[in-house]
């Protein structure tokens, strides 16, 4: 539609005219009612205060769905209505008033002074375009951009309104081109293409086009004045959106069919355009100058010639059909290269350039180039900097013919080979015969890894994805283990790590993956403090209230302690020692190595069969993985259902199954290096169950609300002598209860899981400035608190009742410490793998006891009245629990905190 309204002589008019409908796109979709009306939303979004860009995103999808579906000639109905209004309002305007200006009156005459008002989250610029005479011109905007425009916009039509006339005048209907005829070969290419289209004669003459190089319109200009011709960019500029809607469609619908692990669009590269004019065969149309027909045609126009021929193909019937309702059967080679079902896989520079941005290298390109400029060679050299080793890299390709881009690849080529190398399970190995620069660069990458693993923050995803330090790996501790191994053999055992590395930490942080991804322990321990909470009488409390609370305890408890490691035979022992006379050992247990938390395991296994009373016998039958079979006549399997399901949640390396009369627990230990190098060392560090200091605290809550309900039913249960000191035990037994009920309500509001309902994922713009809204109405008047805007649609990975809630105790932190009035600021950041929630403050600045504790996964003591402790290790809990962090950041005053979210996978990324 743009081609054929607004006349465009030129592809850079053309882009110019598409850019300013792009750009007024989202105010046009907010005018339109209908859509707002028919949205369906969640709970975080106001259907009358929709952001802009929520509704250009939702028009975008109405369109695409449309096409989709066939209905393409709906869409353009739609979105006429937009295209024919901004061509209406760009008639007689002047799309670019600085650059017209300074054209005008000469770029040095002009001076532009700006000043800038409002707050930091969204500032407005002024600008005062000031020419030698003393003429002037003013205008405001978001950036200085908009402003100068704005201004030089104003200084024309105060001081020079004649050039909106003028522009008015020049625009119009092109006289329509005629047909080229200076070769017969050419004429017969074009008289092809009219037949295999089924195009009108009236279409000869854009076809024709198709196939004018600009060396030929030059020498030619007569020729191509008199037909009112001219090369063929511009129809190879249209001819390239064309091909790139059809490529994107047909993705698309593949990806609604089947939909794929990750969707991703990318723009199809010249190689895709040249294979297809090879297969269609439109060498023999294309007209060149002398001196660029003595070189042949190059990639690039071929290229640019497919293109054009697409473009004239939509143009020649008014762009009326998609291409793919009318597309050639003889070409259907050609089809399968520019509509594939499956996208293409990113070009080596590319995947260089991500890998490198996650490792922090900075990557430049170097080129050198021999031969005659029609036969040249290139060669490229990539050039690794990495701050954080103080050093660089270069990385030099083959020479090859084709120019600079497939130079570039070549060398990416080397460095990718080389990752992947180090992303097999024995990279040492993997690298054996490789020449020394390969080596070489092999431990400049492994130690930049390391080095950066504990510089600076990483995204977890991103590096698994990308198959750096072996997190691909994570899944099989074996498999990392032996990675990590052979990364000690490459670096020969010698990484030079500072003394006080925290490699162990972050790769602990990194590797976390919850054993009890589906938050069984919180949900039994919610039903227990339910049930609890249903008991109105101290007589009404039984045994088995306060063994669940006993078993949930022990397992907290363990959750939240560092145990010692130890040998089965020596927990053999002390099992013997402990169930004196009533257990009888296995005769030889092998000496396997178990953790603390696999210890306390078969501890709990051992103890919930020896509860029989009967005697308890164990028997051996595996050792790697180490299987124990703990038997007992008493035992049946019906009472042992839940501890073997608990208990099998506290550990990614043991899990707990009953069977006839007793407890299996299989245990899958880790083979361990006789010497471990250093990047062994902290892969084995990484793998130990660390302790959770929340668990720790909930611990302590239970064993507390357990010795309220003991001492109730103690009260309750002793014999009395007379009604005074009956009444006074009943008293005794109903405040120890009301204890209870208190520390029950405490520990479920700290531990209750969300709703089953949930939704796995929210928006988190339209979330936080909702949640902000709330915040509002409950701030103290000394308190301001700054919203987030919601500039674009960011999918995170936590549903809305946990992230209140996590915000809800750092706000309130917040605000406590803010008892004489101050500041508190929300705002959120996002790139391809995660978004960032900071919120900070200016009060006095986070404890330093509560800072250290944090720091050193320690139980947090709580000072306020009624407090547990459990607010700041709740929210990072909550956090770990969808691969989330939260972090402190100390500032000069006041007190921040980052909250990292992982993106939702299911959606698509965008960039930040």
């Amino acid at each position: 539609m743009v081609y054929r309204d607004a006349a465009a002589t030129t592809s850079g008019d053309l882009s110019k005219t598409v850019a300013k409908i792009a750009v007024t796109f989202p105010a046009w979709a907010a005018q339109q009612g209908w859509l707002r009306e028919s949205a369906i939303l969640s709970a975080g979004l106001n259907r009358t205060q929709l952001p802009t860009k929520v509704l250009a995103a939702l028009m975008r999808q109405v369109a695409g769905v449309l096409c989709l579906e066939g209905e393409q000639s709906v869409a353009r109905g739609l979105l006429s209505r937009h295209i024919d209004g901004q061509l209406r309002a760009m008639a007689g305007d002047i799309s670019d008033p600085k650059t017209h200006l300074h054209d005008l009156v000469g770029h040095d005459a002009l001076t532009f002074a700006y000043e800038r008002a409002g707050p930091e989250h969204a500032p407005v610029f002024h600008a005062v375009v000031t020419d030698e005479r003393g003429r002037t011109g003013q205008g405001s905007g978001s950036s200085k951009k908009a402003a100068s425009q704005r201004a030089a916009h104003d200084f024309l039509q105060r001081h020079m309104p004649q050039e909106f006339t003028n522009q008015q005048d020049s625009t119009g209907y092109a006289e329509q081109p005629r047909e080229l005829h200076p070769t017969f070969t050419h004429s017969r290419a074009v008289r092809r293409l009219q037949q295999l289209f089924a195009l009108d004669d009236s279409a000869r003459a854009l076809l024709s086009q198709a196939f004018v190089h600009p060396s030929w319109a030059y020498e030619n200009r007569a020729e191509t004045k008199r037909r009112n011709q001219q090369d063929y960019q511009v129809l190879a500029h249209m001819g390239s959106h064309i091909l790139q809607y059809e490529h994107l469609a047909s993705l698309a619908r593949h990806a609604v069919i089947d939909p794929p692990d990750t969707v991703g669009f990318q723009t199809q590269p010249n190689e895709v355009y040249d294979a297809a004019f090879q297969l269609v065969g439109l060498a023999d149309g294309v007209l060149l100058g002398a001196g660029q027909a003595s070189k042949g045609t190059t990639p690039e126009i071929r290229a640019d010639v497919f293109q054009a021929v697409i473009g004239a193909v939509g143009a020649a019937d008014d762009f009326e059909a998609p291409l793919a309702s009318r597309w050639p059967t003889a070409w259907s080679s050609a089809w399968e290269k520019i509509a594939p079902s499956r996208g293409r896989q990113q070009d080596p520079t590319t995947r260089l350039q991500q890998a490198a941005s996650a490792m922090k290298l900075q990557l430049d390109f170097e080129f050198d180039s021999t031969g005659p400029q029609h036969d040249e060679e290139f060669q490229a050299t990539a050039l690794l900097h990495t701050t954080v080793l103080g050093s660089h890299f270069p990385v030099p390709g083959p020479r090859i013919k084709g120019g600079k881009t497939p130079a570039k690849h070549e060398a990416s080529t080397i460095v990718l080979e080389t990752l992947d190398r180090l992303s097999t399970t024995a990279p040492a190995r993997s690298l054996d015969g490789a020449h020394a620069l390969q080596q070489e660069l092999a431990a400049f990458l492994l130690a930049q890894q390391a080095y950066v693993l504990q510089t600076a923050p990483i995204s977890t995803q991103r590096w698994s994805d990308l198959h750096l330090f072996g997190l691909h790996l994570a899944a099989d501790p074996n498999d990392l283990l032996a990675w990590a191994h052979g990364a000690d053999e490459l670096l020969g055992l010698d990484l030079a790590l500072p003394a006080d590395s925290s490699l162990t930490a972050v790769l602990r942080k990194s590797l976390e993956e919850p054993a009890d991804p589906d938050r069984l322990l919180d949900s039994h321990l919610a039903d227990t403090l339910r049930s609890l909470e249903q008991v109105q009488a101290p007589e009404e409390l039984t045994q088995e209230h306060i063994s669940r609370l006993v078993h949930l305890c022990d397992i907290f408890r363990c959750l939240g302690a560092d145990d010692s490691d130890i040998s089965l035979p020596d927990l053999v022992g002390d099992w013997s020692i402990l169930h004196r006379n009533q257990l009888t050992p296995p005769a030889a247990p092998p000496p396997v190595h178990l953790s603390g938390r696999e210890r306390a395991i078969l501890d709990a296994a051992v103890t919930a069969v020896a509860a029989g009373r009967d005697n308890v016998s164990i028997d051996i039958l595996n050792d790697r993985p180490l299987h124990l079979r703990v038997h007992s006549d008493s035992i049946t399997a019906a009472n042992l259902t839940d501890i073997s399901a608990l208990w099998s949640k506290v550990s990614r390396t043991a899990t707990v199954t009953p069977h006839e009369h007793g407890l299996d627990v299989i245990v899958t230990t880790i083979p361990l290096p006789e010497a471990p190098g250093p990047i062994s060392q902290a892969v084995i560090g990484a793998l130990r169950p660390s302790p959770a200091p929340y668990r720790a605290a909930m611990a302590d809550l239970l064993h507390d609300l357990k010795n309220q309900l003991v001492a109730a039913r103690l009260a309750e249960s002793q014999p009395s002598e007379g009604r005074t000191a009956r009444l006074q035990q009943q008293l005794t037994a109903s405040r120890h209860l009301d204890e209870a009920h208190a520390l029950a309500m405490r520990l479920r509001a700290a531990t209750a899981p969300p709703a089953s309902n949930s939704a796995p994922a929210l928006e988190l713009g339209s979330f936080l400035r909702h949640y902000a809204g709330t915040v509002l109405t409950r701030l103290p008047p000394i308190i301001s608190l700054a919203t987030p805007k919601a500039s674009r649609g960011v999918q995170v990975t936590i549903d809305p009742r946990s992230l209140t809630a996590i915000l809800d105790n750092l706000v309130g932190n917040a605000i406590e410490a803010l008892h004489q009035g101050g500041h508190i600021s929300l705002a959120w950041i996002a790139d391809t793998y995660e978004a960032v929630i900071e919120i900070s403050d200016d009060g006095p600045g986070l404890p330093a006891d509560i800072a250290a504790a944090l720091a050193a996964g320690q139980r947090i003591r709580s000072t306020k009245p009624g407090g547990n402790g459990l607010g700041l290790l709740s929210a990072r809990s909550l956090l770990t629990q969808v691969g989330g962090q939260l972090a402190h950041h100390h500032t000069s005053a006041g007190t921040a905190w980052f909250i990292t979210l992982p993106r939702d996978p299911t959606t698509s990324p965008e960039s930040a």
